[in-house]
């Protein structure tokens, strides 16, 4: 065939397929997805059985690197890091979280895919208050908390998009709180807690300009008691719930 008989169609047609082939050749390495985060979070604080709750909506930046949604058999791995902030009546929250997750992936058939997650991570979070009480006093609360995770995961891959279900439970190690008001500060250890998650993510490949976007739909339960002998320690408990969607690039 002469170069001359190739139309300016067939040309097309040719580099499409080339880069179709490329993409393909690329959905199972691993991603960078970065995006927002937009969460909705109750408190519940428990003292004699009685309880109080607060509500807060919070905003944030995440970054995720790793083959956990694009992997298929064997080895899976991911790093994170996310951040989320509110201001409201004078009180700041803040909050950030750092993880790694490593794991094993086995084919159930052709597209489903199971597999065993264990990892590790760091939780900090702060609050900040000023003009407190009859003082007028500034406070800030700050907790910090590594963990260890393990979970279950579920991933249902085709040409178009990767479906991924995750269910799991991180557990607080060593965690501490720590209460400063007008420079004056004391800090208190927190129990270890087993605090489940679970999260739906879609990874849809044909995204805006071709850069596949990330969705995940997520919910995470964090408790917290003090670990103390004292009368108000073992009355006193405060538990956060969030409900959060994570929309993010994937390149």
């Amino acid at each position: 065939m002469q170069l001359s008989s190739i139309t300016p169609k067939a040309t097309l047609a040719l580099c499409l397929a080339g880069a179709s082939q490329a993409y393909a050749d690329s959905v199972t390495d691993p991603i960078s997805t970065f995006g927002v985060i937009a969460s909705h979070n109750q408190y519940k604080l428990t003292v004699d059985d009685e309880s109080d709750k607060e509500r807060l909506n919070q905003g944030g930046l995440f970054y995720h690197f790793g083959n956990k949604l694009t992997g298929q058999e064997g080895f899976i791995y991911q790093a994170g890091i996310e951040g989320q902030y509110r201001d409201k009546d004078d009180v700041e929250y803040k909050s950030a979280r750092a993880d790694i997750d490593l794991g094993l992936r086995a084919a159930l058939s052709t597209n489903n895919y199971v597999d065993l997650i264990v990892g590790g991570g760091y939780d900090w979070g702060r609050i900040e208050q000023d003009d407190v009480g009859p003082l007028d006093s500034n406070v800030k609360l700050t907790s910090k908390s590594p963990f260890a995770k393990a979970g279950l995961g579920y991933n249902y891959l085709t040409p178009d998009y990767t479906l991924r279900l995750e269910v799991g439970a991180r557990y607080s190690i060593n965690s501490e709180a720590r209460l400063k008001v007008d420079g004056d500060s004391d800090s208190v250890d927190l129990k270890d807690k087993v605090n489940p998650y679970g999260e739906l993510t879609v990874l849809w490949n044909k995204g805006i300009n071709s850069l596949p976007v990330s969705t995940s739909l997520y919910y995470t339960q964090t408790r917290y008691e003090l670990d103390s002998n004292s009368e108000i320690a073992e009355r006193s408990k405060l538990k956060q719930e969030q409900v959060g969607l994570r929309v993010g690039l994937a390149f």
